[in-house]
């Protein structure tokens, strides 16, 4: 009890004119919760795809649809297999892919007819992965190895079209021409 009592004149003598408290203020209303966030992802299939007049500014000249194999055993699950065609994918933060078989390779940004991946960046005219996993291009990729056996490959678009300034992809086919499955093929904001 005495300690009880010496606490409270402790805390009285604290609240003096001598040795003024504050007291923090709180406010009229109540925090509202944070909303929880929403990340909208669109298809690849609703994506316009087609020709272009140009590989980096160009404008779409010939809309089509692209090849489309989602859930499907396929050489080329998406796009152009001449890698001519492209769709612009430069106002989306990430694309993420979901294989269940084989391995995807990505093939984004050609700026001139028949360019090609070079180890050196400087010098490539294509951005590839796998092919380019072991040195520049693996920066744009990362991969993601789930319980149930499939693989979450999530392409980094922000950072293409910070780098490059755009982000066009032209096909979606299967590494070393073996077939992939892939279940979801989707943008993301």
């Amino acid at each position: 009890m005495f300690l009880f009592a010496s606490a409270i004149m402790m805390a009285f003598a604290a609240c003096t004119s001598d040795n003024p408290v504050s007291i923090p203020e709180v406010p009229d209303t109540p925090e509202e919760p944070e909303e929880p966030e929403v990340v909208v992802s669109v298809s690849l299939k609703d994506i316009p795809f087609g020709s272009w007049s140009a590989w980096v500014d160009g404008e779409l000249t010939n809309q089509f649809e692209p090849t489309w194999a989602e859930g499907e055993s396929s050489g080329l699950p998406y796009g152009d297999g001449s890698v001519k065609a492209y769709s612009d994918l430069s106002a989306y933060s990430k694309l993420i892919v979901v294989a269940t078989e084989g391995t995807p390779r990505f093939l984004l940004n050609r700026d001139v007819d028949e360019g090609q991946w070079n180890e050196v960046e400087a010098d490539s005219h294509l951005i590839e992965y796998p092919k380019g996993d072991e040195v520049w291009s693996a920066k744009y990729f990362s991969v993601e190895e789930k319980e149930d056996g499939s693989s979450v490959y999530t392409v980094d678009l922000a950072q293409i079209v910070q780098d490059k300034g755009y982000a066009h992809l032209h096909a979606i086919k299967g590494a070393n021409w073996v077939n992939c499955t892939l279940t979801s093929m989707v943008v993301v904001e």
